[in-house]
């Protein structure tokens, strides 16, 4: 699968032949960013919480990027759904926020769980820019320490592509299916996004909520929310704004079963 380039022009983005290109990069530069749900992202902030930081770097109309979209959705839940030892992001060059989204909905059925950056609403663009990133997709992983580890992990056939190269760096697989921590019972459709996250945070599930307790590591409660004095449904959300940054457990309570799961709070 060969990359393509984009040349940015000021009449606007055109297309060239095959590249191979990587970031110019090899000690990463900070950066805030507004992903497609309007959640805040800060590079350095997800580094020196101690996760590595996975970018995939794409455009709505590449072809590669198209074809290598869901190997990086796949990985993404084969480590752990944001919750473990790598954060997962998408930088977009070039589109809106719709246009990721329209993206995101025709090439992997809905969100793919991670946050999406599109280039013109989200700041996607001064991103791609700033790592001198010419070819797409290009995908890279940032140490907690900053340095760019690998700056283009290519060519990709697929989800365990991403595992040999995180393997070299002592990065197991970590399935979502088995952050949630202790001994539990299924809770069928739980859903918890997103994760990380800064504000608000939704829970759901296909049965009716009956209990959402906030704790941290050490078994501190912080938030109690509970069907006296909140209409649940299959749905609902907290803010956790007011909350430090750091690693929580959110334990739910539906139609009988519970479940508790990892949120980290950045």
């Amino acid at each position: 699968m060969k990359k393509l380039l984009l040349v940015m022009l000021t009449v606007g983005f055109f297309l060239t032949g095959k590249v191979s290109a990587q970031t110019t990069l090899t000690q990463a530069v900070d950066f805030t960013v507004t992903d497609v749900n309007g959640d805040v992202h800060n590079l350095f902030d997800i580094l020196n919480a101690g996760q590595y930081v996975c970018m995939d770097f794409f455009f709505t109309t590449c072809p590669p990027c198209i074809a290598t979209s869901p190997y990086y959705r796949d990985t993404y839940q084969n480590f752990g759904c944001n919750t473990e030892d790598i954060f997962f992001i998408a930088m977009d060059v070039g589109d809106t926020d719709a246009e990721v989204i329209a993206y995101e909905n025709s090439v992997l059925g809905g969100s793919p769980g991670y946050p999406s950056v599109s280039g013109i609403d989200g700041g996607g663009n001064a991103v791609v820019s700033a790592y001198g990133v010419g070819a797409f997709p290009t995908y890279i992983l940032i140490a907690p320490n900053k340095n760019i580890v690998e700056t283009d992990m290519w060519p990709i056939a697929n989800a365990t592509t991403f595992t040999t190269f995180f393997g070299t760096h002592g990065l197991n697989p970590v399935p979502c299916s088995t952050v949630g921590i202790g001994e539990q019972n299924a809770i069928s459709g739980f859903s918890i996004f997103p994760n990380p996250a800064t504000g608000k945070v939704s829970v759901s599930a296909d049965t009716e909520l009956e209990s959402v307790r906030i704790f941290d590591v050490a078994g501190k409660l912080w938030m109690d929310l509970n069907t006296s004095n909140e209409n649940f449904g299959k749905a609902t959300a907290f803010d956790i704004a007011e909350l430090p940054a750091g690693v929580y457990l959110v334990e739910v309570i539906s139609g009988g079963a519970s479940v508790k799961s990892r949120l980290v709070k950045m």
